[in-house]
């Protein structure tokens, strides 16, 4: 069994639109002690086909997985077919923020390059990640914690946080392509990450809280902690250093993590 572990998004600034379609980001990406649970089996074949099971509640009808998408792109890569089982248990909720497709995604990278005696060099392997999904070159860095930047491809480890953060869990998700459709229609000044160190302050703000809109719950909630925040385009809540208790609401699940594990 694979471990495929969520991260949060200490500061998230979008800035302009690429050539390519995609933003510019600079942001602190982190390792949250919040995982899904996967099993690979994986057969010859004549042509690479994958199969993802237990899946059927999270996966976009018509959409391909991005596990999926991964397998076919090291297959490609590798001149290598197979016939690829995924099993997961899915813990981190999808549409939320946390990454946990890119996370999965690299977990398949991780388990292809390994069961093939690492036949793609880490160069091949991480621009096959940056071809899969933006965020998913973090997650194959092995990095706890990391300053991101571009549209994902330049990744700088840095010191992680040893402490503890509550995520928070409204009951709607966030549609991330439409998120950033929004967001571009909202006049905003560059902004970059002044350091490399995680300094937990008011600077470090997501932009797409200017998209999503906060309910009253989340706003009350903001209050009990020293820094809180939302994570990627949403909708997952974070808070750090709790100051005040929480008090628990009917539309809002709560889990208390390590950032560190």
């Amino acid at each position: 069994m694979v471990r495929s572990y969520a991260k949060i998004n200490i500061a998230l600034f979008v800035n302009e639109k690429r050539s390519d379609g995609f933003h510019n980001i600079d942001s602190f990406f982190h390792l949250v002690d919040l995982f899904d649970e996967i099993d690979f089996s994986i057969s010859e074949s004549e042509r690479t086909e994958v199969r993802i099971a237990r899946s059927a509640p999270y996966l976009d009808e018509g959409k391909m997985d991005l596990m999926e998408k991964a397998a076919l792109l090291f297959s490609s890569a590798s001149r290598k077919n197979f016939s690829l089982e995924i099993s997961i248990k899915k813990n981190i909720p999808s549409k939320a923020g946390l990454g946990g497709g890119s996370s999965n995604a690299s977990a398949v990278l991780r388990y292809l390059n390994s069961h093939y005696e690492n036949i793609l060099s880490s160069d091949t392997l991480m621009n096959l990640a940056l071809l899969t999904g933006s965020d998913v070159p973090f997650f194959l860095s092995g990095f706890k914690a990391a300053h991101v930047k571009g549209r994902g491809e330049i990744i700088k480890e840095v010191e992680p946080l040893m402490c503890s953060v509550d995520l928070f869990f409204p009951h709607f998700s966030v549609d991330t392509a439409g998120a950033y459709r929004i967001l571009d229609e909202i006049k905003r000044e560059k902004k970059e990450i002044e350091s490399d160190k995680i300094i937990l302050s008011n600077k470090l703000t997501n932009d797409f809280e200017l998209v999503v809109s906060e309910k009253k719950e989340i706003a009350e909630l903001r209050e009990c902690y020293g820094f809180f925040s939302l994570s990627g385009s949403g909708s997952t809540y974070y808070g750090i250093n709790r100051q005040k208790p929480v008090s628990q609401y009917n539309n809002i699940d709560r889990l208390t993590r390590f950032l560190l594990f």
